[in-house]
């Protein structure tokens, strides 16, 4: 199933992100009509085939191995969705 995962960290930004993007996790996709990419905002990110708990644990794994604490993390099915393309990150 294909899911969002949200999170918040102080620090350590970038080894978390890449330690996703590692598994899998993507920071944009495909659009359809209104949007040929979307891009996600910087601390979230998608993944086609993990479960909204699966996403999770591996999000505080990462957080652990990393030394930081994951002060904040949801995930969810990504289903009926509505997005502002935005931009790629710089």
């Amino acid at each position: 199933m294909e899911i969002i995962i949200t999170y918040d960290i102080p620090s350590k930004h970038r080894e978390f992100k890449e330690r996703m993007i590692s598994l899998g996790y993507k920071d944009s996709i495909p659009g359809t009509r209104n949007c040929k990419i979307i891009y996600f905002p910087n601390t979230t990110l998608y993944h086609s085939n993990k479960t909204a708990d699966t996403a999770r644990d591996e999000a505080q794994v990462i957080a652990r191995e990393l030394g930081v604490p994951l002060e904040r993390c949801v995930s969810t099915i990504w289903s009926n969705w509505a997005a502002v393309c935005g931009e790629q990150f710089k």
